[in-house]
């Protein structure tokens, strides 16, 4: 279990039958009849697709060759038990008084240990500990002894892995009526081809019976039919439930799929941000929106937007988006899109790297890994590594090559961190070549990104070459521009997709703070800045101008936790307005997830606008301009909409403090 994942040892185990046939064949030298041929692969495929088809999350590697390894030793254990029983009539119990003994050793070890911790003050951990130990062993050793050594006394040890593989299909049954999974007709249909091949194995088995027993009396081959007829009205009665449970358990999510009302009521919704199910795994059809009652337009062709699963249209993810005229729809959107392409995307991978995790006073990127991180837990995917861009060194992504030898590439995907950092940023690039380089043969995906093509230079030719032609690279891109240059310049075999900005997967965040200032205007200094002066605003109006790279932040002890402390200490620098003008494309994000009124101001880039269009231009709190002037003229407009929505300044910034 340490070495893969628990779908994979599941998969494993269900191919118990047929190991045990083989082992059963060579050791007790028993005949296997044509009948079992064709039984057995029904009872373990048909096994394989109800529970889920695991087959397809289970690759070649130590860990899964120790899993059939595992199923040959049991198999060994039945057939020596079994030959042990044909040469005795007799169970052999170890004597009273070495059990005895055992039982008395135990106790008087656990009541030392007791004394001692007690002595000193402990909390008696150690004592717990072994006690529970040494009788959950106890306990398994009489499973053990019931489950195999009494039962193997009745049946082959064939049968024995059948019966196995029929106890691991009613848990899943369980799960099934629960609710706890969700059926397909692929389950289903496995269903019953593992019953039809449980029916024949069955039907064998008596029918071998009955001829070896041809001189019972009738009073005996009586019962011996009845016997079969429980066995049958058993296996219909399993079936029967198993579809009750399944059907209806469907019917239910399909009926709230495409009712009236979202599934996911708001209050939960607002869960996910930092509440008790922010970790939770979340499922695509809860964070579909209602159609059918006149709040979107084309509701036919929407409806079938939302059936799509979008890996098969990557490039057309963005239809509802024009529609969205609330932060929330925006917030619930950006989520069902991450979530159902990612889930197809990384669909079998059970491990993670993430590399360049951002952690600087630069807002934005931090909050792209604090999305990226809620994603893969979301989609129950293990981060195995990660390291910040200062400490991609060479020697760590050395160490990170050598850990990821020890997995399959059908199990660990390579992430690297999203942002907006593609061409115009060289030290970004360097960084991707050389994980580019490192992680041949595994699937690297570059998290939603911009492309920030400033002149196509030397290094521009230099990141065709290497982005480009890659079957095993994925990019994905965060807006509509971004996506035409990747079409023109890399799309030759490199994968390319579009979803929104991963900060998104933080989700509603509700204002938690009083602001200081009717205008909070974010105004940045570094190359992606529009260059504009600022404009004179109304001396009734409060105002501050920042850049939010100086608004520092408290470290934590290590990168990711930086990053999320760093994310939300922008969403505190930006609350301290009543409404907010941004030049830069974070500033946006985080104030649709705070739901704070803003205008934006576009760059000659075309960044902010290009997103802007792309997933948030129905957003009716959020306006656009190129023109310091109008920003200011917008955001007055938007104080004078809001004005009995947004919370007031708070009291205390009309008092002077320091008046000298």
């Amino acid at each position: 279990m340490s070495l893969m994942f628990a779908s994979s040892t599941f998969a494993i185990k269900l191919m118990e039958p047929i190991t045990s046939a083989c082992v059963q064949r060579l050791l007790l030298a028993t005949p296997l009849h044509p009948s079992i041929f064709v039984s057995l692969p029904l009872i373990v495929g048909g096994a394989c697709m109800f529970t889920g088809n695991p087959l397809t999350d289970t690759s070649l590697s130590k860990g899964t060759l120790l899993a059939f390894l595992s199923n040959v030793i049991l198999a060994v254990r039945n057939a020596t038990i079994k030959k042990d029983q044909h040469n005795s009539s007799r169970l052999n119990l170890r004597p009273s008084s070495t059990i005895a003994m055992v039982i008395i050793c135990h106790l008087v070890f656990t009541t030392v240990l007791y004394l001692i911790e007690s002595h000193f003050g402990a909390e008696n951990i150690l004592t717990r500990a072994v006690f529970f130990t040494v009788l959950s062993s106890v306990f398994h050793v009489v499973y053990s002894y019931i489950s195999t050594n009494m039962v193997l006394r009745y049946m082959s040890v064939l049968s024995h892995s059948v019966c196995n593989i029929m106890k691991r299909v009613l848990v899943v049954i369980l799960l099934y009526i629960v609710g706890s999974r969700h059926a397909s007709f692929s389950n289903f249909l496995g269903l019953m081809v593992s019953t039809v091949g449980l029916f024949i194995y069955v039907g064998f088995k008596v029918s071998l019976k009955n001829s070896n027993d041809r001189d019972a009396t009738p009073k005996e081959q009586g019962k011996r039919d009845r016997m079969s007829i429980k066995i049958a009205a058993f296996l219909i009665s399993l079936v029967c439930l198993s579809i009750i449970g399944m059907y209806s358990d469907t019917n239910v999510k399909l009926r709230h799929r495409f009712d009236n009302v979202a599934k996911m009521p708001l209050e939960d919704f607002a869960l996910r941000s930092f509440g008790r199910k922010s970790l939770d795994m979340m499922d695509t059809s809860d964070l579909e929106p209602y159609v059918d009652d006149g709040h979107f337009e084309n509701g036919p062709r929407l409806k079938r937007f939302l059936r799509k699963k979008l890996i098969q249209t990557p490039y057309d993810t963005d239809i509802l988006s024009p529609h969205l005229k609330t932060s929330t729809e925006v917030i619930r959107e950006a989520q069902r899109v991450h979530f159902n392409l990612f889930k197809d995307l990384l669909r079998g991978f059970r491990y993670a790297m993430l590399l360049d995790v951002a952690a600087l006073e630069n807002k934005g990127d931090p909050a792209i890994s604090s999305g990226e991180i809620y994603l893969l837990r979301r989609l129950g995917i293990d981060l195995i590594y990660y390291c910040s861009f200062r400490l991609c060194t060479d020697k760590n992504l050395q160490y990170a090559q050598n850990m990821s030898s020890i997995y399959s590439n059908k199990e660990l995907v390579i992430l690297v961190h999203g942002g907006g950092n593609i061409v115009g940023y060289p030290v970004s690039d360097i960084l991707r070549f050389k994980i580019l380089d490192l992680f041949k043969g595994f699937k690297i995906v570059v998290m939603p990104q911009s492309i920030f093509l400033i002149r196509q230079n030397t290094h521009f030719e230099h990141c065709k070459k290497l982005y480009c032609c890659n079957k095993n690279l994925t990019f994905v891109l965060r807006d509509r521009q971004s996506l035409a240059m990747a079409q023109t310049f890399f799309n030759n075999g490199t994968n390319l997709i579009m979803t929104p900005d991963m900060a998104f997967q933080i989700g509603r965040v509700k204002r938690y703070m009083s602001p200081m200032y009717d205008i909070l205007w974010l105004k940045r200094k570094d190359i992606e800045t529009p260059n504009y002066k600022i404009p004179r605003i109304p001396e009734e109006v409060s105002v501050t101008i920042q850049d939010w790279l100086h608004f520092l932040t408290p470290k934590g002890n290590n990168s990711l936790e930086n990053a999320f402390l760093i994310a939300t200490n922008g969403m505190m620098f930006l609350q301290r307005g009543r409404v907010v003008i941004t030049d830069r494309l974070h500033g946006h994000i985080l104030c649709t997830l705070l739901d704070i009124p803003h205008v934006l101001i576009d760059n000659k880039y075309k960044k902010l606008s290009s997103y802007h269009r792309t997933w948030t231009r129905g957003v009716e709190n959020t306006l656009i301009t190129t023109n310091a002037t109008e920003a200011v003229s917008l955001a007055l407009q938007l104080l004078k909409k809001y004005t009995n929505v947004i919370p007031p300044v708070a009291p205390f910034m009309n008092v002077v403090e320091n008046p000298v």
